[in-house]
């Protein structure tokens, strides 16, 4: 919120791109454009003057919206001193040193990588332990669905949203209530099918369950809203049956049960 002609917060370029909603009043904007292509948070050098000169400025009038990329420099102040209020929301995105990182992390699974180094081996023992390591990540940076599987681990890891559940989440066990909202607490989820399992992956856990358990699983991922009736119609089991799994899940953090 900007109450004065001034700029509300200088001029400024941000590691990630930003959506910007005019709520009310009338601001004056002005992009400078970049200084340091694809800017980290975590960086090995840093910008502090923006370009010499603007690319444009302009005014955002209420219910106008504003895309601003990563590392462009922009400025905003109230358009004539009244008070003034926008929404800014930041694009989380997902750059190379993310993915290299995911991939050292997930390399820890290979006994190789956990071992030592050969700090006091000879030249000939060096060199073949970077070749082994090399040979590694080639191998996993040559797989056509590498990035598929970083995004996928992401989904999988994403935090929960908070939820109570009161006072279902502190009773012994889920009411067989069939009109029992249930929704995901999970904005991602990632759920992968075979001829006799299912896994859901959400909220950093992995649970494997009988393929039977897919349909529900299903019409839970999907986001809709949902209740514990037509989750078990779903899945063609009893409302009990439903609410044994589900009590699993809430107790869990994975979902929430009845109102918001």
């Amino acid at each position: 919120m900007q109450g004065g002609a001034e700029e509300g917060f200088g001029c400024r370029g941000d590691d990630h791109g930003v959506i910007v909603l005019q709520v009310s009043g009338a601001e004056r904007w002005r992009i400078d454009g970049p200084t340091r292509p694809a800017p980290l948070y975590r960086d090995v050098a840093f910008d502090d003057t923006p370009p010499e000169y603007p690319i444009d400025e302009f005014t955002l009038q209420a219910g106008d919206a504003l895309h601003v990329p990563r590392g462009w420099w922009h400025a905003a102040a109230a358009s004539t001193g009244q008070p003034s209020l926008h929404l800014t929301c930041g694009l989380a995105t997902h750059t190379g040193v993310d993915l290299l990182a995911w991939l050292v992390d997930d390399l820890r699974a290979r006994d190789f990588v956990r071992a030592d180094i050969p700090r006091l081996a000879d030249q000939d023992a060096q060199t073949a332990w970077r070749c082994e390591v090399g040979k590694l990540l080639t191998e996993r940076l040559n797989d056509p669905a590498v990035i598929d599987t970083y995004l996928a681990a992401c989904d999988a890891a994403r935090g929960p949203r908070a939820g109570f559940s009161l006072p279902h989440a502190v009773r012994e066990r889920l009411p067989d209530d069939p009109g029992l909202p249930v929704r995901l607490m999970t904005t991602r989820a990632v759920l992968r099918c075979t001829e006799q399992a299912v896994t859901l992956e959400a909220a950093g856990q992995r649970w494997t369950l009988a393929d039977q358990a897919a349909p529900l699983l299903e019409a839970l991922v999907s986001g809709g809203p949902t209740t514990l009736g037509g989750l078990a119609e779903a899945a063609n089991v009893t409302i009990d049956q439903a609410a044994e799994l589900l009590d699993q899940l809430l107790r869990s953090g994975i979902i929430a049960v009845g109102q918001a």
